[in-house]
């Protein structure tokens, strides 16, 4: 009996401070170590509430601008004619009749919105051609169908335009800019050459997939005359970024002044044009005075023209003239060969 009772007592014990080994012990209360909170700010989807980077001035704040801006979050049936969306907002062409730069040929059905993406396509005709002008000669090759969007109401300074866009991996253009009604003033917030075709990256050493151009002109139309900068803060590359065409990315222009254009990327600040004039009179707004009737520097007006807003895809003199013309085999990438934008934003600085 007293064999057994001492037993007893041991297993009593075991049991009471889980000193025993078993397959499945009881569990002691866990308290969880404190948690660090995320170090990151969630992204913001919205594309009205993403922070306008441009400073608005003094006693200033944005005004997001409803009746032009647009996330494309709708239904839109690709039209054979010529037609507006987007509640009146776009037309499905360019701002004219002319059919585009080079080998382009813009055609209505090249304009489609999927899933709340406007996107400009590429296709192909066989056996339709098109004749441009390039270094004195009239070439012909392979005409390009592409999309091109225009506005159906002109925006002006001090304004902040910003897109959220995924250029084309194509040697073709893919374009956001501005220009006035009368073609003589213009600001290309966005240009680029996507494509990582070999052939795209041989122009003068430049790799054209890991570059965007930031620039404006200033024209005289008759006779034809036209003016941009040419510096190399025009050219813009981003080592984190590699070849644009991978990823979307927000391209924007505050458009402060006639003579004041700061360009975006990404929410960076990446390229200023504040003057009339720079040392050696070449790289400002209107150096020349093509916005002055008289060719009167006093009289100069700059960028100071309401302008359309266009997305476009081009297959450009210069590029086509040099072989930089997308292949019948490349477009057959439907993806790759397509503009895609997210967004339109528009923001005037008003009293705060």
């Amino acid at each position: 009996m007293k064999k057994i009772a001492a037993l007893l007592f041991l297993l009593g014990l075991c049991f009471s401070f889980s000193f025993c080994s078993s397959d499945t012990p009881e569990q002691a209360t866990v308290i969880p170590p404190a948690t660090t909170p995320p170090t990151t700010t969630p992204e913001i989807t919205d594309y009205k509430l993403i922070p306008v980077p441009a400073n608005a001035g003094t006693g200033k704040k944005w005004e997001f601008q409803t009746d032009m801006s647009d996330d494309f979050d709708y239904n839109y049936t690709p039209s054979t004619t010529k037609t507006t969306f987007g509640n009146g907002k776009w037309t499905n062409f360019y701002h004219n009749s002319w059919e585009g730069p080079g080998l382009t040929k813009w055609k209505y059905e090249n304009v489609i919105i999927e899933d709340g993406i406007l996107k400009l396509i590429t296709t192909r005709v066989e056996g339709e051609t098109k004749s441009y002008d390039y270094g004195g000669k009239t070439l012909t090759g392979k005409a390009t169908r592409l999309g091109a969007v225009v506005s159906n109401k002109q925006i002006v300074y001090p304004v902040y335009i910003e897109s959220r866009i995924k250029i084309a991996n194509s040697v073709s253009t893919s374009g956001a800019w501005m220009l006035s009604p009368d073609d003589t003033q213009e600001i290309d917030f966005m240009e680029a050459w996507g494509g990582k075709a070999a052939r795209n990256n041989v122009t003068g050493g430049r790799q054209f997939s890991k570059t965007i151009h930031l620039s404006h002109h200033v024209f005289i139309r008759n006779p034809f005359q036209d003016y941009q900068p040419a510096d190399n803060t025009t050219w813009y590359t981003d080592s984190k970024v590699g070849d644009w065409c991978d990823a979307y990315h927000r391209y924007g222009v505050y458009w402060k002044s006639p003579t004041e254009l700061e360009y975006y990327i990404d929410g960076k600040l990446v390229r200023s044009t504040n003057n009339l004039d720079t040392a050696g009179g070449k790289d400002g707004i209107d150096p020349y005075s093509f916005t002055s009737p008289t060719k009167d520097p006093s009289t100069r007006t700059g960028l100071n023209k309401p302008m359309d807003i266009l997305l476009t895809m081009e297959d450009q003199n210069w590029r086509a003239g040099i072989g930089c013309t997308p292949t019948d085999e490349e477009i057959k990438d439907k993806e790759g060969h397509t503009m895609k934008i997210d967004w339109v934003r528009i923001f005037k600085p008003v009293n705060n």
